[in-house]
């Protein structure tokens, strides 16, 4: 790659937030209905309640509610928009017609201090987390003991797992914050690339903090090939 002198940006990293117009009434619908299907998971897996829960990755087709449909295509649509917008460069202002695959869909629930750890989403190349449900912010950011951090989805940069022996100067002062606190807010959906580390942070409330989460992979209608591989 041919550069002109200067400094460049390599690398960095999308996020996308989209925020459902109709929230305020699907929202409660689908609380209603994971309490629904949580009951019958647990029966099943001959499980005793707890703070935390997480449902089978089939939801996509598990959700018969009228409202869902109109739902699942604002999902699609604010990926594709997202994926446009994070690979304008490398498509080279092409507009691509996409195919987008959803490989699953869950659901979340925690309440009591419970949490996910730290980790990565393989076989795809988005992942997301929506909010359904939670304490309005006021209340969650009150907490005594999580405060501000109160079940908030943590984003962790690239460098973090570099910054532990690592050096910390004006030079460098690029790499802070090494994480990111996006905050929890019902109706707001948050995209980001699969292989990017993140967290949902402790929760305690009033309100089960419930979320949707999916993976996703987007190909070209035509395929995936942007150039040529014949030799010039």
């Amino acid at each position: 790659m041919t550069m002109e002198a200067g400094t460049h940006w390599l690398w960095p990293t999308p996020i996308g937030l989209h925020r459902y117009a109709d929230a305020a009434t699907l929202n409660p619908l689908l609380v209603e209905a994971f309490a629904q299907g949580r009951a019958a998971q647990e029966r099943k897996r001959g499980i005793e309640r707890k703070p935390f829960f997480a449902s089978d990755d089939d939801l996509l087709h598990r959700i018969k509610i009228p409202e869902w449909q109109d739902f699942v295509r604002f999902l699609v649509d604010s990926l594709g928009k997202t994926v446009k917008q994070a690979n304008d460069a490398a498509w080279g202002g092409q507009d691509m017609e996409l195919k987008v695959a959803i490989e699953g869909m869950w659901f979340q629930c925690s309440r009591q201090g419970s949490f996910h750890d730290v980790h990565t989403h393989g076989n795809c190349s988005w992942s997301s987390a929506y909010i359904v449900q939670i304490d309005d912010t006021e209340q969650r950011v009150s907490h005594p003991v999580y405060g501000e951090g109160n079940g908030v989805t943590r984003l962790y940069g690239p460098p973090f797992n570099h910054l532990g022996g690592a050096s910390v100067d004006l030079g460098n002062a690029y790499l802070q914050p090494p994480h990111v606190d996006i905050e929890p807010i019902p109706g707001q959906l948050l995209l980001f690339p699969s292989w990017l580390a993140h967290q949902a942070m402790p929760y305690d409330g009033d309100n089960e903090r419930v979320i949707i989460s999916f993976n996703a992979s987007v190909h070209g209608a035509q395929g995936d090939q942007l150039h040529s591989y014949s030799a010039t």
